[in-house]
Formats: structure tokens, C-alpha cells, sequence
């Protein structure tokens, strides 16, 4: 079996509780035939991280960016294993950070359309590796509930977000979950919510970009977007609610009885398990990591390891 350093923070950088890699990766290599070591990053010093890869000789070392360090240091790793980038937020800051990572990994594993950019950079062209969202059911599943609510939001209070849902509160009423809430109260807030919102707009107001939570969110309940780019990718427009202004958003969450909107729930959620899963994601670049890495029935695996939850 084949080894993988995956190296990311454990917890919360406020709150006592996961971190968002852990959250998003934890527990799935390990299911596609991989052993996988989490390591922490922060207790992570160079030389002695060199050192262990030295002597367990993993096959790859994934490394989720923070923003904090450029590590140079990785390019000596290069000669035992394969290093990348997992890199989520490519557009605000790649000039500043994400491209000066170019020299010392083998590739960047991205969320965003930036290829051109790092073809220009010098990264060669098999170093690109796209990846989507994916929806973990390791973290990110919660018993059902009973819907007691109607519309929720979680995230942060950036950008336009105050104004929006101030405007949601006005016309129908918006439950909006404390940023201090564990990952654990937040799933078990949109297990009882009908909705729940995607705001698609940056931090700074520049550009709408696609967010981790049109994943999580048809896990529990209806996904509530505005537009967001590539988002046509994970759905078809009978499996959420796309609105492009707060009066469009209410008007359609309206004319949904209760059938209705169960009915949507059902088709998102079989959506979210059947395509858009982390597994599926890894599935499709693994290959491209790993020569010998042969791609799995992932119906099979989920049917195996989350049975509780997954129905075909």
C-alpha cells in the first residue's frame, strides 16, 4: 500500500473544533487504497519532516497552502517524492503567493480556471491539476431532522453579505448561524432548515466565486445560490434554486409546498452522493499522480462505508 503525507492544520485557527482541511479531506485517500499520515502543520519544522520523509519514503507528500510560508525546503523532498499544492484560492492570491510555489513542487492540485497562469510561470503542464469541490461523507454527513426551519446561512460577514441578508430577514426571514458555531451545530442547524444560502460574492466585491458549501449544503437540505461560475457543473437546474436577486430567491423558496420541496431535496441530495462527492474528485486526478493508481467503483465504496447514509 502506497503512503501519503498529507500535511494540513488539525483544528480551527478561533474555535475549538476541526479545521476546514480536515473537514474537506480527512478520511478519503484512506478509502481509495492509500495509508495515509496527517500531519500536522502546526508542529511541522523542515529538517525534521525531511527526515521522516527520508525514512518512510512516502509516494506523495500533499501539502494544503495556508498563506504563511513560501517552503522552499519542499523542493528537497522532490528527490524521495512527489510534492504538491492544494491550493483553493487561486485568483486573489496568486501573484503574491501561489506562483512563487511553482519552483519547488511537482504540481498544484486548484479549484479555480487559472492554467494559464501557471503555464506561464513555469509550471509544467502535467502539474496542473484541476479538481472540484467534493463532498466528504466522512465529516460532512448528520442524522436527519425535523425541518423546524426555513431559510439558514453560515460563513463569514465579508463583502455584501450583511445587506443581503438583512434583505432576506425583510421579505421572508433568514436564520444566520454564529461564526463561532461548531462544524457539528452547524450541520445539525441545516439538517432543519428547508434552505440554506450560497452567497457567491467575494471578500473585496470583485468577482463572484464558487464556493466549498454547494457541496455541504444538499447534504441536509436545499441549496439556495446565486450565480456562482462552474456551479452548472454540479447541478442540473432541477436539483437546487439559482437566483440572481434576493425578490427572485423568494419567489421561487414561495411557490414550493411541502412536496415540492422535498421532492428538490431528493433530487439535490442524490445529486451530491451519485456525482459530486470528494471520492469522484480524487478519482479523477489520482491517475495522473499515481501511475499505478486504478481508478474505483465509487457506488461500490459508498454502498460499503456510508451505508447509514447513502442509498443508491
Amino acid at each position: 500500500m502506497k503512503k501519503i503525507f498529507f500535511i494540513f492544520e488539525h483544528t480551527h485557527e478561533s474555535i475549538n473544533d476541526y479545521s476546514a482541511a480536515v473537514i474537506y479531506w480527512y478520511g478519503v485517500l484512506d478509502r481509495m487504497g492509500y495509508e495515509v499520515s496527517y500531519e500536522n502543520y502546526s508542529t511541522y519544522t523542515p529538517d525534521e519532516f525531511y527526515f521522516k520523509v527520508k525514512n518512510e519514503k512516502p509516494h506523495m507528500v500533499i501539502f494544503v497552502n495556508y498563506f504563511k510560508t513560501i517552503h522552499t525546503e519542499f523542493a528537497r523532498f522532490r528527490d524521495i517524492a512527489k510534492v504538491y499544492l492544494l491550493q483553493t484560492d487561486m485568483h486573489r492570491f496568486y501573484d503574491n503567493h501561489v506562483k512563487l510555489w511553482i519552483p519547488f513542487v511537482d504540481g498544484i492540485i486548484n479549484y479555480e480556471g487559472t492554467k494559464e497562469w501557471c503555464l506561464r510561470d513555469g509550471l509544467p503542464e502535467d502539474g496542473f491539476l484541476k479538481m472540484r469541490w467534493g463532498f466528504n461523507p466522512n465529516l460532512m454527513c448528520f442524522e436527519k431532522q425535523s425541518k423546524t426551519r426555513n431559510i439558514s446561512f453560515y460563513g463569514g460577514m465579508h463583502g455584501n453579505r450583511p445587506q443581503v441578508l438583512n434583505e432576506f430577514a425583510q421579505k421572508i426571514g433568514v436564520e444566520v448561524i454564529p461564526q463561532n458555531a461548531t462544524y457539528e451545530q452547524i450541520k445539525h442547524t441545516l439538517s432543519e432548515s428547508n434552505f440554506s444560502l450560497n452567497l457567491s460574492m467575494n471578500a473585496v466585491g470583485d468577482r463572484r466565486e464558487l464556493k466549498g458549501r454547494v457541496i455541504e449544503i444538499p447534504a441536509h437540505c436545499i441549496l439556495l445560490s446565486e450565480s456562482a461560475p462552474e456551479l452548472e457543473d454540479y447541478y442540473f437546474e432541477d436539483e437546487y434554486i439559482l437566483f440572481n436577486s434576493v425578490d427572485e430567491a423568494v419567489d421561487k423558496v414561495k411557490s414550493l409546498d411541502s412536496k415540492e420541496i422535498e421532492k428538490l431535496f431528493r433530487r439535490g441530495n442524490h445529486a451530491l452522493w451519485n456525482r459530486n462527492t470528494a471520492y469522484h474528485e480524487w478519482d479523477k486526478i489520482l491517475p495522473l499522480m499515481d501511475p499505478d493508481y486504478k481508478k474505483i467503483d465509487i457506488q461500490n465504496l459508498l454502498k460499503t462505508n456510508h451505508s447509514e447514509y447513502y442509498n443508491g
